[in-house]
């Protein structure tokens, strides 16, 4: 069995009196789907803040390949290949899906904010992002607007711009 590419171990998160999460352990191996069910306030999205570094836990411990990243920002923990979606998207609606690609793809340079760089003419970035694109389905979308886009095709389109980063 291969080691865990993620881990949780005692993941602790209290809000005054109301405990969200409490010794919460998970491993994630490579090629593994998981997902995290409950019913509204059962400290899922606490948890996933957890593990990204949008919330600090109050005891436990978060490891990415191994190493400790407990202590490490969110943009810390995605430069080492932890990527996610979000529950509420946050596309660019008016752009392509091919541009939204290309900005996650622009994300994972370490400079993205060098955007008067014309990133569409920065070949690397947009192989990058039609790699991404092809993975979930979504290159014959390349150039439709996203807000023509059902709800699901947008969904994968979330996840191509999280794989444009190289998460593990």
């Amino acid at each position: 069995m291969a080691d865990p590419v993620l881990e949780a171990r005692g993941i602790s998160k209290r809000f005054g009196a109301l405990v969200a999460n409490e010794d919460v352990t998970l491993d994630l191996r490579p090629g593994e789907i998981h997902a995290v069910i409950g019913p509204n306030g059962a400290g899922k999205s606490t948890l996933i803040a957890q593990i990204c570094g949008a919330l600090r836990p109050d005891s436990g411990a978060v490891r990415l390949a191994g190493a400790d990243i407990t202590g490490l920002s969110v943009a810390q923990r995605a430069r080492l290949g932890l990527a996610r979606t979000f529950q509420i998207s946050a596309l660019a609606m008016e752009d392509s899906v091919l541009e939204n690609a290309v900005l996650g793809a622009l994300g994972a340079t370490g400079s993205p904010w060098r955007f008067w760089r014309a990133a569409l003419s920065r070949a690397a970035l947009v192989e990058r992002a039609e790699a991404a694109l092809a993975r979930v389905g979504l290159s014959e979308a390349r150039h439709r607007r996203v807000s023509d886009l059902s709800h699901g095709q947008r969904r994968q389109l979330e996840v191509a711009v999280a794989l444009t980063l190289g998460p593990r």
